[in-house]
Parts: C-alpha cells; structure tokens; sequence
C-alpha cells in the first residue's frame, strides 16, 4: 500500500513539473515591460524594460508571438529600456534607455550595430520613417532629434520641442509629419521637410503620454494624464471627437493596421478598445494586475500584445478577445459606483500622497539616491515634470 501511495504521489509530482516546464517562457517572463513592437513579417515581438531604472541592465528580448518561446536576448543598455522600434525593413532595432542613449540592433547578426548618444536625459520615444533612412527620437530633455540611420549620427533636432519632457513620438505614414507629445499638455505637428511646428494642438488638461497616426494618415490620436483619447483633423488640426472611458491615467494609444480600431490601455490595468471612424466604445479587456505601459498591434491585426508593470506580457487574439499566451488573468474589477466614474485629476498642489494606483511606488528613484536593498522604488512618472 506504502509503495502504491508513493508511485501515486511521485506521479502527481512528476505531472505537475512537467506542467510548468512546458508552460512557454513568456508567460513566466516577470520583467517590467515599457515597450513592445512587432516585427514588419509579424514573427517577432520586440520587448523592452528592465527590474529598475538607475540599478540594473535593462532588457532587450525578442519573442515567438505564437508559441510564447524566447529567441533572443539583447544586452548593452546600462538601465532600463523605454522605447523600441523596428525599421521598416526589418533588419534594425532602435532601442532607447534610461541611460540616455539610443542602440541599434543588426537583427541578421543580432549584434550592436551603433550607439547615437546626444539626449541629454531619458530617451522616451522611437520612430523610424517610413523609407528607413531617418530614426526620430524624444527625450525628457524636451528635444526631438533626427538621426541618420546608415551613418548612425545625428543631422537634425529641434531644441526645445516642448516645454519640458517629450512622452512619445509618430511619423505620419508617409513619413512628411512627426507628431509628438509633450508634458506641457501639448500635441504637437512638425514639417519633417523643415523640421518646423506645423500644429500646435490644445485640449488636454493634464501631460499627453502618446500620440499615433492612423494608417491612413488622416487622423491623429492622442492620449494622457486627464483620461481622455483626442482624435484630430490631420489636414485642418480641429479636433474631430473626445473619447473617455479610462478611469485613470491612460500610457499608451495605438490604431490597428487597417486604421478601423483604436486600443488604449494605462494605469486603470484595463484595454479599451474603441471604433476610429465614429469613436464609439466597444470590448475592454481585463485580467492585467499592474499598470499597463505598452500596446502593440501585430502587422496583420489579428493580435495585439500589452506589457505591464509587474505581470509582465501578454498575447491576445482579436477575433475571440481573449488572451493566448501570458501569466494567470486577474479577475476583473467590480462595476465602479456612479459617484465613483472617472473623478477628477486632482492638482499637483493638492494631490494626496494616496492617490497613486495601489500598484505604484510615490517616486522614481534619482540619481544620486542609493538602490534599496530590496528592489528600488518602480517610476511614477510625474504628470507636470519639471522642465
């Protein structure tokens, strides 16, 4: 009977080994993601971050979107990455960090093809334009640089930007405008041709975090810390729709391939997903346990991954909206009582030390504080940086 039970148990262990050793690796992967793209061919989900900012290398990993397998690693960066971009082509990778510098990646080697170092603090966005020849970069020193890709230097910026940090960037499709966005509550529209403001784009209350043009190149969205998406009139700069529905700082905005869908996703952990054409709400996705930094849409529209704070990356299909590959989902959060929707943004002047989501540390570390000896505090991004 001893020997049964022992066969049984052994077995039940064995199972449940076998288990999780067959569970892919991204759905183990804890890293805290501040960016995703997808290869142009669709079979290859760049992931960036790290474990900190200032204290430890930040991660460069390249994923099987289908079967969740890691491909490869990409080391070099000093600190945490936060924006990643493919070329057009699909033979480079920019990654930006933390460190202030921006590497490009040789994909057919996967070797560090060269380091543009100008941003005189934390590189924020990337963008190659559409013919490759030329990567855009943001930085939260307030400027916007243009970079020769083939000889890997600068040939343009423009100085300042905006008024204080850059949160992210877009080119247009056909590569003629850049649109970036700015803690100054600032949407702005640059002339790639001249590099000169063609747009200076007023309504949002509080920093925009993202901006992305649609595939069509006749609107432009925009996102930040008052909870709102903004659509805009490429052509004339009118606002053509105001959508809301987040229930707190929104990170990212992304339109789908065909231009048709709109997905934003931030500190509310939930994906919301909205009709680009009329602005209409639709699905919303649940089951993130931290705050939400990143979407990306596969070129061919069928899925779209989100990265997170601290449960990492997820894959989800489209067609079902349900997830395919990451950690365990969260429940959803109960239904908000009517008094509680979308409160207001209370003022930096006035804003309790408790009113960050749950998940967040108050501060990010500064450069001459010294690590915990634990883990150092994760970034809060402060909705009115100083200049």
């Amino acid at each position: 009977m001893r020997a049964t039970c022992a066969l049984l148990f052994a077995a039940i262990v064995g199972a449940s080994v076998a288990t999780a050793q067959e569970k892919p690796p991204l759905a183990q992967y804890t890293g805290w993601i501040t960016a995703l793209a997808f290869s142009p061919d669709g079979a290859t989900l760049a992931a960036v971050g790290g474990q900190s900012l200032l204290y430890r290398p930040g991660t460069v990993k390249l994923w099987d979107p289908k079967t969740g397998q890691e491909k490869r690693a990409l080391d070099g960066h000093a600190s945490a990455v936060w924006c990643v971009a493919y070329s057009p082509d699909g033979k480079l990778l920019a990654t930006g960090s933390y460190d202030h510098q921006i590497k490009l990646w040789d994909l057919e080697k996967m070797a560090e093809r060269a380091t543009l170092a100008g941003h005189k603090n934390w590189v924020t966005g990337l963008a190659f334009a559409p013919d490759g020849l030329t990567l855009a970069s943001s930085s939260e020193d307030g400027t916007a640089r243009f970079w020769d890709v083939a000889a890997a230097q600068q040939k343009a910026i423009i100085e300042p930007a905006h008024a204080g940090m850059i949160r992210g960037l877009a080119y247009s499709p056909d590569g003629k405008l850049l649109a970036t966005a700015g803690s100054d509550k600032l949407v702005k529209v640059w002339d790639t041709g001249n590099n000169t403001e063609k747009f200076k784009l007023e309504g949002h209350t509080e920093p925009v975090w993202s901006v992305a043009f649609s595939a069509d190149g006749q609107t432009l969205a925009s996102a930040g810390g008052d909870r709102s998406i903004k659509l805009w009139d490429v052509a004339s700069g009118a606002n053509k729709a105001t959508l809301t529905g987040h229930t707190n700082w929104i990170t990212t905005v992304r339109f789908s391939p065909t231009g048709q869908q709109l997905a934003s996703a931030g500190y509310d952990r939930s994906i919301r997903f909205w009709d680009a054409t009329n602005g209409a709400p639709g699905p919303v996705l649940y089951g993130n346990k931290s705050t939400i930094w990143a979407l990306a849409y596969a070129p061919d529209g069928k899925l779209l991954a989100s990265g997170s704070q601290s449960d990492s990356l997820r894959i989800w299909d489209l067609a079902s909206m349900s997830q395919t590959l990451g950690p365990e989902l969260a429940p959803p959060p109960p239904e908000p009582k009517p008094a509680e929707q979308a409160p207001a943004e209370p003022k930096p002047e006035d804003k309790p030390a408790e009113a960050a989501p749950a998940e967040e540390k108050p501060a990010e570390p500064k450069p001459e504080e010294k690590p915990a000896a634990e883990k150092p505090a994760e970034p809060k991004p402060d909705p009115n940086p100083p200049a």
